[in-house]
């Protein structure tokens, strides 16, 4: 596996806008008369083209994510991925000249979105031309509040025939306060039909592209519906997430720590989800299964890890004794950190890109559509689901309760790793029944908090005695780190008493074979 440098994200754009569905002959209302809108400017009538690419399956557009070539008015490559619900109109756009690529799409939107494609071709899909009329609408002082376009759009064949027309209003909103809201009031009252963001591709192509996507939003399960229902629910949520989250990162890899933390959370619980739920499912895929996703979320490590430390050993020097500077224990520690961080990044690169990476998300996907279950699963959760859980929740109870405060970091280490996995099989049987496993869930997670403090805790003790042997750490250097190294001890110390009192408020939650649901 070669190791790919991390590229500067491509520019992109937040926007927020609405759109509504009008018919050929309908005419715009005075908006003149909208409050908070004093100027309504005309700028004129454009023509652009927009060619749209996506595999044979619709794949890109099914998951909300459009990728097109437009040329005419606003000219470039442009990759549409939505910020939030798509239905809300808010979407990132990023961008890139016509110049990066001729007739196929640039490699560099392709990556981005490699864990949706994966290896199937990028085909051209559709061809639209839109006529777009532009307004700019101005409040008494002159600023913008909205932008309102009104585009006539053709649907093209390959040869350029026209093959079907429709008009819709977009309203783009600008820093105009409750003036956008008010127009998008007026434009439904003279007849538009707003209330949904559908891109005019998806409309141009009809049904084909608004089938679900290729790992549905599942439907939430019940107590009394099959332990089964349970499990594909629980595994589509954390596969969605993961592919969420890869999103994220390979489009700024650079500033990306919040997305290497949620794929490594995704996996986890993917894994935790399969460990659970194995009795219900074949076993060699399971296992399997759990082997690659423990492989990816440890490739991740080095550079969570590095994100961690940094950002923990520089706020944890404000604890530094007076007589212990820290501007140049935290230089130090910045350069040398910073480095690690440049290698650690193109490595989890040259993972996301691997085959094996993303041979895993074919695995999944098919596993989400077929899990080959077994057993037990046809039971319904409320009967099946507490004692799989609970045999979770008695392995960390075993291992907690004869854990002793001075024991050495390795078993607490165990012990955390009991608690994440107790707190993942409440996590994901909490979607079928409810309340009681949401609150275990809980009280697992302000567990795991404290003793992942003390995990943190411990890692920044030993990577502060590797830098200490680093060079140029001169004595002065190598004293503040050892300063610091007693701060983190300390942590490490409270972690340890915080968890003998959440422990024992966590022996008094309900267990899980307790859990019924309804």
């Amino acid at each position: 596996m070669t190791r790919a440098e991390p590229a500067a994200a491509p520019p992109a754009r937040r926007e927020a806008e609405q759109k509504f569905r009008v018919h050929g002959l309908f005419r715009l209302p005075d908006l003149h008369d909208v409050p908070g809108v004093h100027e309504v400017e005309d700028h004129g009538s454009t023509e652009l083209e927009s060619s749209y690419f996506d595999t044979e399956d619709l794949r890109l557009i099914r998951e909300g994510i459009t990728l097109r070539r437009r040329t005419g008015d606003d000219p470039g490559w442009h990759l549409n991925l939505s910020a939030a619900d798509p239905r809300q109109g808010v979407r990132d756009e990023i961008r890139l000249p016509l110049s990066a690529s001729a007739g196929r799409p640039p490699d560099e939107l392709l990556r981005i979105v490699r864990a949706v494609i994966r290896g199937s071709p990028v085909r051209h899909i559709s061809t639209l031309r839109t006529y777009r009329t532009t307004y700019l609408l101005r409040n008494a002082n002159g600023k913008p509040v909205a932008e309102l376009v009104d585009d006539a759009v053709h649907v093209l064949t390959g040869d350029g025939t026209v093959t079907a027309r429709f008009r819709e209003l977009e309203l783009d909103e600008r820093k105009g306060g409750k003036a956008a809201g008010r127009v998008a009031a007026a434009l439904t009252g003279a007849g538009a039909v707003g209330g949904e963001f559908v891109a005019k591709v998806v409309r141009a192509l009809g049904p084909a592209a608004t089938s679900p996507p290729e790992v549905p939003d599942p439907a939430e399960p019940g107590p009394d519906d099959p332990a089964a229902d349970t499990v594909t629910a629980y595994l589509a949520v954390q596969i969605r997430a993961l592919r969420k989250a890869d999103l994220a990162f390979r489009w700024a890899p650079e500033s990306s720590e919040d997305a290497v933390h949620r794929m490594r959370v995704a996996a986890r619980r993917l894994r935790g989800a399969l460990r659970t739920f194995r009795p219900l499912l074949d076993s060699g895929r399971t296992v399997h299964l759990a082997s690659e996703l423990a492989w990816f979320a440890r490739g991740l490590n080095e550079l969570r890890n590095n994100d961690v430390l940094r950002a923990r050993l520089i706020a944890h020097s404000a604890h530094l004794p007076e007589e212990v500077p820290s501007g140049p224990v935290n230089a130090f520690v910045e350069a040398a950190l910073t480095a690690d961080a440049a290698e650690a990044h193109a490595y989890a690169l040259a993972i996301l890109d691997s085959r094996r990476y993303l041979r895993l998300h074919d695995e999944l996907v098919a596993a989400v559509h077929d899990p080959s279950f077994g057993g037990e699963s046809g039971g319904s959760a409320r009967d099946v689901l507490p004692a799989l859980a609970h045999k979770v929740w008695k392995r960390l109870r075993a291992s907690a309760d004869s854990l002793r405060e001075n024991a050495p970091a390795q078993e607490w280490h165990r012990v955390r790793l009991h608690a994440k996995r107790a707190r993942y099989a409440a996590e994901a049987v909490a979607m079928s029944l409810g309340d009681d496993a949401a609150a275990f869930a809980r009280e697992m997670r302000k567990l795991t908090d404290i003793l992942g403090e003390h995990e943190d805790a411990h890692q920044a003790i030993d990577a502060l005695h590797l830098l200490a042997r680093r060079p140029p750490a001169d004595a002065e250097i190598v004293f503040a780190l050892g300063a610091l190294a007693t701060v983190e001890k300390d942590h490490a110390l409270r972690a340890r008493v915080r968890f003998t009192d959440a422990w024992s408020r966590t022996r008094r939650v309900g267990a899980p074979r307790t859990w019924t649901g309804g």
